[in-house]
């Protein structure tokens, strides 16, 4: 493992996951440029070779972010590499297979197998993991805050989570919205997300021989939208990377009064009712 310099006592840190290659690749580029020193995560080893050219301002971890062990063991060697990390790029992100009409809902006549869930496990499961563990060390961290914030995750999606995607729909689950107030609210953690459209990265190497130039996303772009997303206290922002343009999506409006408490006032109406219920209980059975 590589020695963090002295001067890491004054160097934000982050941990980019799917760090060997594409957006995770050119975001470990662009934070070392302003200063950061990084935590590259893959399960691709060829990220270690990468890391080396970095040098001491980056630290490799191949990291199945699937695996609840493997995300513990990493995040505990990223804060011991570097007790100032304060940022998250939970960017580590699969497809299934691209050539299928409906991804894992393709069924032939003929035979029925057992589908691979293998990018539920890197898609959601992996970023449930990732924001729990690094939640946990950064309140065990107790760090200070800068306007209110003390750490920022940001989670890679899809433009397909905004719009129909049919031939890989397992894709684009997300969790943005559910996470970004109250992360902010109760922890000062802000939660955005940046959702990308087509991009030429080796999760889709199979397209980029036949699709347009006119249709892609340039990487600088999605770059664009991680340096808006570092300041301020923006949280629950779901940006749209799409051609050359970013798109701050709106949350969709409650159709009335009783989706918005549902929403919105319910959760801490029944919390507080089940923990009086709770209470009378323990009473009444003494």
């Amino acid at each position: 493992m590589s020695t963090p310099s002295s001067a890491f006592s004054t160097k934000l840190g982050a941990i980019i996951t799917g760090a060997a290659s594409g957006v995770g690749l050119t975001l470990t580029r662009h934070l070392l440029s302003k200063g950061w020193v990084v935590v590259m995560v893959d399960v691709d080893p060829a990220g270690e070779a990468l890391a080396k050219e970095f040098g001491s301002t980056v630290l490799w971890s191949k990291t199945d972010v699937g695996s609840w062990e493997s995300q513990l063991e990493m995040f505990e060697k990223a804060f011991a590499w570097c007790p100032q990390i304060c940022f998250l790029a939970a960017n580590a992100g699969m497809m299934t297979n691209v050539a299928a009409p409906f991804g894992l809902f393709s069924a032939d006549a003929e035979g029925l197998e057992k589908p691979s869930l293998q990018v539920l496990e890197v898609n959601l499961t992996g970023i449930i993991y990732g924001i729990k563990i690094f939640l946990h060390h950064i309140r065990k961290a107790n760090a200070g805050e800068k306007d209110g914030v003390k750490a920022r995750i940001v989670i890679t999606g899809s433009e397909g989570g905004f719009y129909p995607l049919p031939y890989d729909p397992v894709y684009c689950a997300r969790l943005t919205r559910s996470l970004g107030w109250r992360y902010l609210e109760m922890f000062g953690i802000t939660v955005n997300s940046i959702n990308p459209g087509y991009m030429k990265t080796g999760l889709v190497a199979p397209l980029i021989p036949v699709t347009p130039d006119e249709y892609e996303t340039p990487m600088s772009v999605i770059m664009q939208a991680y340096d808006a997303l570092m300041e301020g206290k923006m949280s629950g922002q779901t940006i749209e990377a799409s051609g050359k343009n970013l798109y701050y999506q709106k949350q969709q409006a409650y159709p009335d009064e009783v989706a918005r408490w549902l929403m919105e006032d319910g959760p801490a109406f029944w919390a507080d009712a089940l923990t009086k219920l709770g209470a009378k209980a323990a009473m009444d059975s003494n």
